[in-house]
């Protein structure tokens, strides 16, 4: 990494330092979020180094075993608990070459041996603890924590399931974990019950589609198993639904032919972009496609990185499914939604045409649309003027989102919310709001009946 060898680390907070550099290093070498997945697993074998280490040390000193194992096994904790706190502070302290902080992912939780145990739960604390000066602490932004639920280890009676109250506890007092489930329904579950292969989220909410070892696109026998650490997107383009369908109607056009335009477009920019990028040297980002960073990114300098992209996800984004609903009969889509429904049937059926017409992994991604949100409501204003329910406020929904200001329960969001899940399989999650703290059983309850429908729970 900038031409210095990293030796492997033999110590845990050496361990912490390196995985620091490297996601800097990454942070200022691509656009966009990304994810260390399974950290807890990266973790558990330099703590191992770091306790024998102790134990020898303690032992030396006059120390018996079990005192030395005693003593030494609080260093490790504390040693674990200062690398997290550290990470937390560089995170948030320390920009990218290009002025913006590290975007980064951490997904945790299904690591069963006694270190990865103690790296899981002593990530959710320090979170939940929060950062500053004393009586001032606050949970800091980044990394984002993901916690991979799997109902055979958190469980109620379970092995984890002291792991899984810690991230409860954690829950209860800040935006994260956000829960993806590993053993309820639909894609990633499906991925992690076949395989074994856990679908760590990119960034917030962008999810691989499969890309098999031997077979690619589609698996070459009964025994080629998918990659997903080490890959990528190569970008989300959003479809602006609530303009097309109010386009159609000015021009007096049937919806689906102005929708398929604009579908068309879209394709065409991710082949232009494929195309592109695919001229590009492996120099541009050598952490990734010279030291390994990303799946096949072995390149020699002056390599073209096209070989490395085949594996890469582009996807259509969508938002404003709410609003969309709304123009179409004055209806949200927590009284109606069937409209909404059938589009994302429609988008879905022609990706797939897409897909293996041109041997691209198209993906449908329900838009984040964070500053997004705020612009395609000025460009509908500019075109269609202000139209109630519509863009009579200063944003539109995220992805297929009821609105915020519906009085809805959790469950009753879950509920409506999980109709669009299964089309959006590129990119989602699900959030709900439940301010009571206190109430620990409550949030239990909400996060296990969103792992049994197979959601990612925000």
């Amino acid at each position: 990494m900038g031409n210095i060898w990293y030796n492997e680390p033999k110590t845990l907070d050496v361990a912490f330092d390196v995985i620091g550099d490297i996601v800097l290093s990454a942070a200022s070498q691509q656009y966009g979020g990304f994810t260390v997945p399974n950290v807890e697993n990266i973790l558990a074998p330099y703590a191992e180094k770091s306790y024998g280490k102790y134990i020898t040390k303690y032992i030396d000193l006059g120390l018996d075993e079990e005192k030395a194992k005693e003593v030494a096994w609080n260093d490790v904790q504390r040693e674990m608990e200062q690398g997290f706190q550290g990470w937390e502070y560089k995170f948030n302290s320390v920009s990218s070459s290009r002025g913006d902080y590290p975007f980064i992912t951490m997904t945790a939780g299904t690591g069963t041996s006694r270190f990865a145990k103690m790296a899981t739960i002593t990530m959710l604390n320090v979170r939940k603890k929060g950062q500053g000066q004393e009586g001032h602490k606050k949970p800091v932004l980044f990394p984002k924590l993901v916690f991979l639920y799997d109902e055979n280890l958190h469980g109620p009676g379970k092995e984890l399931e002291d792991v899984f109250e810690a991230g409860i506890e954690c829950s209860s007092k800040t935006m994260y974990p956000d829960w993806l489930s590993l053993t309820g329904e639909g894609y990633i579950a499906s991925m992690y019950k076949k395989y074994g292969k856990i679908i760590s989220p990119m960034g917030c909410r962008a999810f691989l589609s499969p890309w098999y070892e031997r077979g690619g696109m589609e698996p070459a026998d009964e025994k080629d198993e998918p990659v997903f650490v080490g890959r990528f997107n190569i970008g989300a383009i959003s479809l602006h639904l609530p303009m097309i369908l109010a386009q159609s109607r000015s021009e007096n056009r049937d919806f689906y032919e102005v929708l398929d335009y604009y579908l068309e477009m879209i394709r065409n920019l991710h082949i232009r972009t494929y195309d592109y990028l695919g001229e590009m040297r492996a120099s541009t980002n050598p952490l990734a496609y010279c030291e390994g960073g990303f799946y096949g990114g072995h390149l020699k300098i002056h390599d073209k990185i096209k070989p490395v992209l085949k594996s890469a996800t582009a996807s259509f984004g969508i938002t404003a499914l709410n609003e969309f609903q709304q123009l179409y009969n004055k209806k949200s889509l927590v009284e109606d939604g069937a409209f909404a429904i059938k589009t994302m049937e429609y988008i879905n059926m022609k990706v797939n045409e897409f897909k293996k017409e041109d041997g691209y992994l198209y993906a449908i991604y329900g838009t984040p649309a964070e500053n997004l949100c705020g612009v395609q409501v000025q460009q509908f204003r500019k075109k269609y003027g202000i139209v109630e329910g519509v863009s009579d406020r200063e944003y539109v929904s995220n992805s297929f989102h009821c609105h915020v200001a519906e009085g809805l329960t959790p469950i009753q969001k879950q509920d409506l919310e999980y109709r669009f899940w299964n089309l959006c399989n590129g990119g989602k999650i699900q959030y709900v709001k439940y301010p009571i703290e206190y109430n620990l059983e409550a949030i239990r309850t909400l996060v296990r009946r969103a792992t049994r429908m197979g959601l990612y729970e925000g």
